[in-house]
């Protein structure tokens, strides 16, 4: 059945095609013959045309060198009289020269032309033997003249000759002029010589050839009709395809919706018969208050799932929802019959004439009305339900889950209810879990569920949102009522003692509170601000609660720490640092060349520079440091080796060198490896530790000290003099350089201790050979005392501000 349509739309509409494709092949060879027809005409008529004019020249000619008189007092002047009247008879005539009996030229009355050949001789100018009556294209690779010569007789003996200069394409111009409105394109051809030409000579239109005598010459002439002769039988097959492809189209919709209508009955009729669902097919009627259905035919289902007295033959539909309190359905059912759209719906039955107490019902449009099905689904609804319990609920503990907790929230706020949103965070559940494994973390957790349930509103939500996590919102209660609440809860959690294996613990929450209500963000602006306000609460000693203020001090900071983390990360992942360096200077040693400290700097996305004292810190806080230095390490390396040429120039580049890297046991082979990649002379670099960083592990960094120094690499203590302990630990410390700090020096003109300090710190270095870098020097008065006192190398704005690294060395290229 479904292949008919489809078959006699598919026929109907090539025989249409066929049709409209012979019609246009007709037009197109008609356009064809007719455009040979015109080419033919315009050739003959041309080429008639060309001849004429030719040998009306040719014979003018032959008469003035007929009649040449037998004598004259001037013979040139005679010529010029009749060949300038000749040539203003005949148009085309461009110029006319008299020979001498050896063909030189004696006169021309073309005065352009006559400065040219005057003297020449002709013959050999045009190639032919003198005497020639050949007519000549000249010049011959791009000819726009013909030239025909005569022998002048007189009484029987040769006396000169007459050349006439024929103007091509004045000739053709005069006959071809109103070819190119006529949609015509033409060649003309002396050989292969092309005289004149409009337009290109395609394949797609017959081409016209037409020989022609002009004065001597064989011409040919090729004519072709521009007109596109295919043109409109390819629109008219275009459009007539397209018209039979919706004629066709139009037809196997008919037909298919006949066919549809027709399987709709069959169906109809074997699902009464065979199908599990209860079946009710109804014809349509009209009733005394409009549309109504009468009930035709039930099958063994719906008598089993029906009271009798729903399925009496001819049972008014309308009567029966009316009786059932389901008017809402006999109006769908309306719906249905007159928009054909189907209506499917699970819904609960309350009444008792149908046993079930939830149905899939689903009314169809049928030829003669509407075909209703409907099945008992209790039993799936009840697992459904449960399955959304689950889908909703977090299993451990029976509180809602987190994409519940964010679905109910979402809905709070729309109500304008107000109230507040607390997030929860346990404390010690990580030492608990861990010392006594996750059962005993289990049970942990359902109790704090059972604490943080009790004394809630019908309108409080409660759920657990992460491994000891838990949200909940007091719906409708002032910041008062919810600090109320929240001591209480606090209250209880300390209280609380937590019994596994024979120990016992307790427990404490930090919890973060966002107010709810007025002006405020999205939900997950929300819960990060009740997120961080938790955050906050654990640094402040734990075991309490933080209200958060969307504009205090406290949430901005922390707002910007996390931030600052993550622009630190993308730097690393993107190599968006900036590699800086700031000049070391010789104040009381010679000069060995450049010497620098690299430094490192950051730009947040606005382009703005970030002071390292705000990222190194965080960084070291957040255990990036150890990347921080890789990245450094292998940028100046790399640096260094794109400017070779520049490197004999450089003494020392100092890099820094934070705590964590002294003890990390492969940043030792990672320096190595660089270095050999690199190509860079380990005398080159000098390393930059604290006295901090060295004195925590001394062992491991006097490891690292001597390693790296057995390969050539020189180590500058960093900060030294800030505690005092430092000479204690210097004797242990194999360093080169001694790095004073500059909270000694910056004003040491000014403060006799301090000068006296710089002294002791110079004076005790030099005892152990170690050369001594001041930091901080402001200016030269300080560079001077500095000097005095023997401390060998400055560093600081008074001696050279930091700068990008390509100021150092500005043939680097970018990696």
């Amino acid at each position: 059945m479904q292949r008919r349509p489809a078959l006699v739309a598919s026929f109907a509409t090539v025989v249409i095609t066929l049709g409209i494709l012979a019609v246009a092949f007709y037009l197109g060879i008609s356009n064809q013959k007719t455009s040979e027809i015109k080419a033919r005409t315009v050739a003959q008529q041309v080429s008639n045309a060309l001849e004429i004019m030719a040998a009306d020249r040719v014979r003018a000619l032959d008469d003035l060198v007929g009649h040449w008189p037998v004598a004259s007092a001037n013979e040139i002047d005679w010529f010029n009289v009749r060949a300038v009247t000749l040539a203003k008879m005949l148009p085309g005539l461009r110029d006319l020269a008299l020979l001498d009996r050896q063909g030189h030229v004696l006169w021309s009355i073309d005065p352009q032309n006559r400065k040219q050949l005057l003297r020449q001789h002709l013959p050999t100018l045009l190639g032919v033997p003198s005497g020639a009556t050949t007519a000549v294209l000249y010049p011959p690779d791009r000819p726009h003249s013909l030239i025909v010569m005569r022998a002048i007789s007189m009484q029987g003996k040769p006396h000169g000759y007459v050349a006439a200069f024929f103007d091509i394409n004045t000739i053709l111009g005069v006959y071809t002029s109103e070819l190119d409105a006529g949609g015509l394109s033409f060649l003309m051809q002396d050989g292969d010589a092309v005289l004149h030409q409009s337009g290109t000579l395609s394949g797609s239109a017959p081409v016209v050839i037409q020989p022609l005598d002009f004065a001597g010459r064989r011409w040919h002439f090729s004519v072709q009709s521009q007109s596109d002769i295919w043109q409109t039988s390819w629109w008219l097959s275009g459009i007539g395809s397209l018209i039979a492809l919706c004629i066709g189209l139009l037809l196997y919709r008919q037909f298919a919706k006949d066919a549809q209508v027709r399987r709709f009955q069959q169906l109809y009729q074997s699902a009464a018969d065979a199908s599990l669902d209860a079946i009710l097919l109804l014809a349509r009627c009209q009733g005394p208050d409009g549309p109504d259905f009468l009930l035709q035919h039930s099958n063994k289902v719906a008598a089993e799932l029906c009271d009798p007295s729903l399925l009496l033959a001819g049972q008014s539909l309308a009567q029966l929802c009316k009786e059932l309190s389901a008017n809402w359905f006999f109006r769908r059912c309306v719906d249905v019959d007159q928009s054909g759209e189907p209506f499917e719906a699970v819904l609960p039955q309350p009444s008792g004439l149908i046993h079930a107490s939830w149905l899939r019902l689903q009314v169809v449009k049928s030829a003669q009305g509407l075909a209703l099905t409907f099945r008992d689904v209790s039993r799936e609804h009840a697992l459904q339900q449960q399955i959304r319990y689950q889908a909703e609920h977090d299993q451990l503990t029976g509180l809602l889950n987190r994409y519940a907790f964010e679905q109910r929230l979402a809905a709070l706020l729309t109500t304008a209810q107000g109230g507040a949103l607390c997030y929860i965070d346990m404390d010690q559940f990580k030492h608990i879990n861990d010392s006594c494994g996750h059962l005993a973390g289990d049970e942990l957790l359902r109790n704090v569920a059972s604490l943080l349930s009790i004394d809630l509103h019908h309108a409080d939500i409660l759920a657990r949102v992460g491994g000891d996590e838990f949200c909940l919102v007091l719906a409708g209660r002032n910041i008062s009522a919810v600090s109320t609440h929240l001591q209480q809860l606090l209250s209880r959690i300390a209280a609380f003692r937590f019994s596994w294996d024979q120990q016992i613990f307790t427990i404490g929450a930090s919890i973060g509170v966002v107010a709810l209500g007025g002006e405020q963000g999205s939900l997950t602006d929300l819960l990060k601000a009740a997120d961080s306000g938790c955050y906050l609460a654990k640094n402040q000693g734990r075991n309490r609660y933080f209200i958060v203020d969307a504009d205090g001090p406290e949430l901005n900071h922390l707002q910007q720490q996390r931030q600052l983390l993550s622009l630190l990360h993308t730097a690393l992942d993107e190599h968006r640092f900036e590699l800086y360096a700031q000049p070391i200077v010789s104040l009381s040693v010679p000069p060995q060349g450049l010497h620098l400290e690299a430094l490192l700097r950051l730009r947040d996305t606005d382009g703005a520079m970030v002071s390292p004292a705000l990222f190194i810190p965080l960084a070291e806080q957040q255990g990036l440091m150890g990347l921080i230095d890789r990245w450094v390490i292998r940028r100046v390396l790399q640096q260094l080796a794109a400017t070779p040429a520049q490197l004999p120039m450089l003494d020392k580049i100092a890099i820094n060198l934070s705590g964590p890297s002294l003890s990390d046991p492969d940043l030792l082979p990672f320096i190595q490896q660089q270095l050999q990649l690199f190509a860079i002379p380990a005398a080159k670099i000098c390393f930059e530790i604290t006295e901090t960083a060295a004195i925590t592990n001394m062992a491991a960094a006097n490891r690292f000290i001597d390693s790296l120094r057995q390969i050539g690499c020189k180590f500058a203590l960093d900060d030294f003099g800030v505690g005092m302990s430092s000479f204690a630990y210097l004797k242990h410390l194999p360093v080169d350089y001694l790095k004073i700090d500059g909270s000694f020096v910056k004003a040491m003109t000014q403060n006799a201790t301090d000068a006296v300090m710089v002294r002791a710190m110079a004076d005790i270095a030099r005892s152990m050979q170690i050369q001594t870098i001041a930091e901080f020097v402001p200016d030269e008065a300080t560079c001077v005392l500095l000097r005095s006192i023997g401390v060998h190398y400055g560093q600081g704005y008074g001696l050279g501000h930091p700068a990008p690294w390509q100021t150092f060395f500005p043939q680097t290229g970018t990696p």
